[in-house]
C-alpha cells in the first residue's frame, strides 16, 4: 500500500536550536530530580562562586580540531573543496553532502551529515523498537570519548550527564486514507555539565547528539565554553523568592503563581479569569547558550521556569506557554543579555527594581 510520507526532522532541529523540549523528549531520572527538588527549595541559601567563561581557541582554530575530529569518523572528509560562508556570528563551511558551523567566539558548533539524513527512512523502525535511554547514554559518552575528546574538556569538579533523550518520528497516511503509518528514524541524547553537582541550565553547556538507527550519527551540537571561578562568591535566595521573581517577571502577584501539583488557592471567579500554574523549574548555574549570551558577562545562578496560564473553563479554555530564566543570586550580578537580570538591575530603562510589575519583553532573536 502506497503512503504518503511526512517528517518531525524540520520541527526537531528547530526546536533543538530555540533551546525548546520536542514533545517526545524524556528528562533523565537526574534532571526529573534536580526539577523536583529546585520546585520546592530552589538552589537553597548557600554561598557559590560566580565564575567567567572564555572559548579555548577561534573559529578557524575549532575548524581545523573538528576537521580531524570528522575525519576519524569518515576518512574521505575533507574541507578543501568545500564552500565557505562568513555568516553573522557564524562561519558555515558546507558541501552537498555534510554541512559544519562554527558559533560566535568559537565555543559552539554544529556538523550535520546530509548524505546520512537522506537516507533515515530507509532504517526506519517500529516506535516500540527504538533505542533505549541507556543504549543513547553509552553511545553517546563512547562518541565524545572518541572523536570529542579534544572539544569537550571538563575542568576541575565538572560532570558530563545526560539530560535528555528523544526520537524523531515519520510518518503517513495511506494515499486511499485507510490506514496510518508511524515510524522512529532518529535518536537523540543531550549532554549537560555540572559543576560541584551543580547542573548548569539554559541551552550553553550542551552537548546534543543524534544517531540513526544503524548506529551511524546524522549529526552533533555542542555549545562548550571553559568555565573559570572567580574570586568573587554569590549566596543564594530561598524558594520563595525564586517565586516571587517569576512572578514578577510575568507581571504576576506572587499569590497568583501555582507551582505544579499544589492545591489551588484561587477563588472560583479568579480561577475563571486565568490561573498561572508554573510547571517546571530548573536552578543552578545559569548559561544562555552561544545565541543569547553577553561572552564577558559572569556566569552566575539562575532558575529556568516554564510556565503555562489557562483561561476559561469547560470546553472554552484556551492555554498559552512561555518559559526564561531569572537570577536566583540576593546580589545579581550585571549582565545586559540577560533580560531579567537587566530588569532586576534597572538597566533595560525601566523604573527602579519593584517600583512597578511589568512583564519583561523578549528576547531579541539573532
Amino acid at each position: 500500500m502506497r503512503h504518503q510520507f511526512t517528517t518531525a526532522a524540520l520541527v526537531f532541529n528547530i526546536l533543538l536550536t530555540a533551546g525548546v523540549v520536542p514533545a517526545n523528549a524524556e528528562a533523565t531520572a537526574r534532571a526529573e530530580e534536580n526539577a523536583r527538588r529546585s520546585l520546592t527549595t530552589a538552589l537553597g541559601e548557600r554561598t557559590l562562586p560566580i565564575l567567567s567563561r572564555s572559548s579555548v581557541r577561534t573559529p578557524e582554530a575549532a575548524l581545523s580540531v573538528l576537521t580531524d575530529s570528522i575525519k576519524k569518523l569518515d576518512q574521505s572528509f575533507s574541507v578543501d573543496r568545500a564552500t565557505r560562508e562568513a555568516q553573522r556570528g557564524r562561519l558555515l563551511v558546507s558541501t552537498n553532502d555534510w554541512r559544519l558551523t562554527i558559533f560566535g567566539d568559537g565555543s559552539a558548533a554544529e556538523f550535520v551529515n546530509l548524505t546520512a539524513s537522506s537516507k533515515a527512512h530507509e532504517n526506519r523502525l517500529e516506535p516500540g523498537r527504538k533505542m533505549s535511554p541507556e543504549a543513547l547514554q553509552a553511545a553517546g559518552r563512547d562518541f565524545i570519548a572518541r572523536y570529542l575528546m579534544n572539544t569537550i574538556v571538563l575542568g576541575p569538579a565538572e560532570r558530563l550527564e545526560p539530560e535528555l533523550t528523544s526520537t524523531r518520528l515519520e510518518g503517513g497516511v495511506a494515499a486511499d486514507g485507510t490506514s496510518s503509518y508511524s515510524a522512529v528514524v532518529a535518536n537523540r541524547i543531550v549532554f549537560t555539565r555540572e559543576i560541584d553537582g551543580i547542573p548548569v541550565v539554559g541551552a550553553g553547556s550542551k552537548v546534543t547528539i543524534t544517531f540513526l538507527n544503524d548506529g551511524s550519527i546524522e549529526s552533533f551540537r555542542y555549545d562548550w565554553p571553559q568555565y573559570v571561578s572567580t574570586d568573587r562568591t554569590q549566596a543564594t535566595v530561598d524558594i520563595s523568592e525564586v517565586l516571587n521573581r517569576v512572578s514578577r517577571t510575568v507581571g504576576l502577584r506572587a499569590q497568583t503563581l501555582q507551582r505544579d501539583g499544589d492545591q489551588s488557592t484561587l477563588p472560583p471567579e479568579q480561577s475563571r479569569r486565568g490561573k498561572t500554574t508554573l510547571q517546571r523549574l530548573a536552578c543552578g548555574y545559569y548559561d544562555p547558550g552561544i545565541m543569547a549570551r553577553d561572552p564577558d558577562a559572569p556566569v552566575q545562578t539562575g532558575c529556568y521556569y516554564h510556565l503555562v496560564e489557562t483561561r476559561g473553563e469547560g470546553e472554552f479554555v484556551t492555554k498559552a506557554a512561555r518559559s526564561g530564566a531569572v537570577p536566583a543570586g540576593q546580589r545579581v550580578e550585571i549582565d545586559p543579555r540577560w533580560p531579567e537580570a537587566a530588569r532586576m538591575l534597572g538597566l533595560d530603562g525601566s523604573a527602579a527594581p519593584d517600583a512597578t510589575v511589568r512583564p519583561v519583553p523578549p528576547r531579541e532573536r539573532q
